[in-house]
C-alpha cells in the first residue's frame, strides 16, 4: 500500500468517525424534540410529521425509526439525493421550497424546524411560517430550534461572540480570521423569534430551558468541544445552577408552537429521551 493509499485510507477513516458523531448529533436533536412535543401533551404518531429542511434525512431516519410517518424537505436537490441513497432509503422525500410547500391545507400533525430558520433570510421568515401554518392541522405542533445570536462560540464559523457584534462588521471579523467571504446567517433573539411567531399567527411556548438542562445534563451531547471543557469544569466547581442560569440566556432557542394558544407548560423531573 504506497503513501497516498495510506493517507487517502485515513482521511476516509476520519470522515467516517466524523460522518457518524455527526449522525448521532442529528439523532440527539431528533430525540430532544419528540421530548420537547411529548412535554406539550402532543403525539407525533398521531398523523404525518413534515421534516422542513431535513438535509441529509438524519432526524426523518429517527422519526421513521420511532413509527412516526414523516416526509422530509428540503431546497437541496444534492442533498435529497444523498438523504435517499445514504441515510434513509426507504423515506419519502419532496425536492421544495419553503415558502411554497406542495402540500394541502392542514396536511400535517407536526413540522419540524431544527436548524433551520438561521439558513433563511429574514425576509422569507414570515412567508415560511406562513405556509407552514396552512399545511400544519388545527390542533398541531411546529417544533423550532434555531441559532441565537448570543451563543458564545457562533455555530457555523466557531468564532467566538462572533454574532454579539452589530451584523455589518461579521463579514469583516470573519474574513480576518478564515481569509474568505462569510456564509451568511441569520440568528435570532428570544424577543425576535416571539415576534416572528406573533406576526404568523402562531403562540409559542419557550422550551430553550429542556435543551439547556439537557446539555449540562448531558455534556457527551454537546459537539462544541470549547464548550464542552467549559462545562466539564463548572460542574466540577459545582457551579451548575449559576450555569444554568447564564446558558440558557447563549443557548440554542428553542419553541413549540400552536395555531392557537393550547400549549401546557411542563417541567418533570424526568425529562429523557437517551
Amino acid at each position: 500500500m504506497n503513501t497516498y493509499t495510506t493517507t487517502r485510507w485515513g482521511f476516509e477513516r476520519l470522515d467516517m468517525r466524523r460522518e457518524k458523531t455527526y449522525a448521532q448529533r442529528r439523532e440527539q436533536r431528533a430525540k430532544e424534540a419528540i421530548t420537547c412535543l411529548k412535554l406539550t401533551g402532543h403525539n407525533p404518531r398521531l398523523g404525518l410529521l413534515l421534516d422542513l429542511g431535513c438535509g441529509l434525512g438524519h432526524l426523518t431516519r429517527y422519526f421513521l425509526k420511532l413509527g412516526i410517518e414523516a416526509v422530509g424537505v428540503d431546497i437541496s436537490r444534492e442533498l435529497m439525493k444523498l438523504a435517499k441513497k445514504k441515510n434513509v432509503p426507504s423515506g419519502s422525500f419532496v425536492l421544495a421550497d419553503g415558502v411554497k410547500l406542495p402540500f394541502r391545507e392542514e396536511s400535517f400533525n407536526t413540522v419540524i424546524l431544527n436548524d433551520v430558520l438561521e439558513h433563511v433570510h429574514y425576509n422569507f421568515a414570515n412567508p415560511m411560517l406562513n405556509e407552514v401554518r396552512r399545511t400544519l392541522k388545527m390542533d398541531g405542533k411546529l417544533y423550532i430550534s434555531v441559532a441565537n445570536k448570543y451563543q458564545i462560540r457562533e455555530p457555523h464559523t466557531h468564532i467566538p461572540f462572533l454574532t454579539w457584534f452589530p451584523r455589518p462588521c461579521w463579514n469583516s471579523i470573519y474574513r480576518f480570521i478564515r481569509k474568505r467571504p462569510m456564509p451568511s446567517y441569520y440568528p435570532y433573539t428570544t424577543r425576535k423569534l416571539k415576534r416572528l411567531c406573533r406576526e404568523t399567527s402562531f403562540t409559542c411556548k419557550n422550551y430553550t430551558w429542556f435543551y439547556t438542562w439537557n446539555k449540562i445534563s448531558n455534556i457527551k451531547y454537546i459537539g462544541d468541544q470549547t464548550l464542552k471543557r467549559m462545562v466539564k469544569t463548572i460542574k466540577k466547581l459545582r457551579l451548575s445552577k449559576q450555569a444554568y442560569l447564564v446558558a440558557e440566556k447563549v443557548s440554542e432557542i428553542v419553541f413549540v408552537c400552536v395555531k392557537q394558544n393550547q400549549l401546557k407548560d411542563a417541567r418533570p423531573e424526568s425529562l429523557v429521551q437517551t
